[in-house]
């Protein structure tokens, strides 16, 4: 019952901003545009769903990668954010946003997107982190071994999947994953940027999201979401072949 009620909340909350959005005689781009940056894998869409709780943020998510796609843009001519995302909307709206990956900049059909926001010096930045990044790569590996990207169900009495560790492509991948990382706080310096950890957001999500809010300028409240964690426990309990490969994690 008490899932129900909060699917239920959420939902009131988003309609009553798209209603918002779509009747106001009064719009504007005053708001405080926003990015939530990270790595896929670091709990970007918990950060986006806890985000859309507050009655007076906007995050718009993935709605950038997902109109690039379904309209089959091979580079855009134009920042295709600013007619997505960072658009006039109802006054009421204080902070609006959405989320992008590491891996857009260097993608042609995101470019001119992400030189806008890197360009906008007023665009502030939830930096998304995951420290342990071997999780961030076994996650990754396991969501696309089995295509379940989020899930509102809780995964504490679930089967655990499991998979091998190839040694070279975690290597690599931890290199690029630091590379974008140093990449990022060279581009971003002169940004308004707050540094997140996933770690601390699952831990104890509260004291995190008020800070959020306070940095993108509305009053704090408890925010919630229906996600849960897809891959609780140890690192160790998910890798085949663990005894294989510690020496480099």
């Amino acid at each position: 019952m008490h899932h129900y009620f909060q699917y239920l909340r959420t939902y009131l909350i988003i309609k009553r901003k798209q209603l918002l959005n779509a009747f106001s005689f009064s719009k504007s781009k005053s708001y405080i545009p926003f990015v939530i940056l990270s790595e896929p894998r670091s709990g970007s869409t918990m950060l986006h769903t806890y985000l859309n709780s507050h009655t007076q943020i906007k995050s718009y998510g993935e709605v950038l990668r997902e109109n690039i796609e379904a309209n089959a843009i091979a580079t855009e001519t134009a920042p295709y954010i600013e007619s997505l995302a960072f658009k006039p909307h109802a006054t009421a709206l204080k902070a609006i946003g959405l989320k992008l990956f590491y891996e857009y900049y260097e993608d042609a059909r995101y470019s001119n997107s992400f030189n806008y926001v890197i360009n906008r010096k007023d665009v502030k930045i939830i930096y998304l982190i995951r420290r342990d990044i071997l999780k961030v790569y076994v996650s990754l590996k396991i969501a696309q071994k089995t295509n379940v990207w989020s899930s509102i169900k809780s995964a504490e009495n679930e089967p655990r999947p499991k998979i091998a560790i190839d040694r070279n492509d975690y290597i690599q991948f931890r290199e690029e994953h630091l590379r974008h990382r140093r990449l990022f706080v060279t581009l971003l310096k002169d940004h308004p940027l707050l540094e997140v950890a996933y770690e601390d957001l699952v831990q104890n999500p509260q004291p995190v999201l008020k800070s959020i809010q306070q940095f993108l300028g509305v009053k704090p409240k408890a925010l919630f979401t229906l996600l849960k964690q897809q891959n609780p426990g140890s690192v160790e309990s998910m890798i085949t072949n663990y005894d294989e490969v510690k020496d480099i994690v």
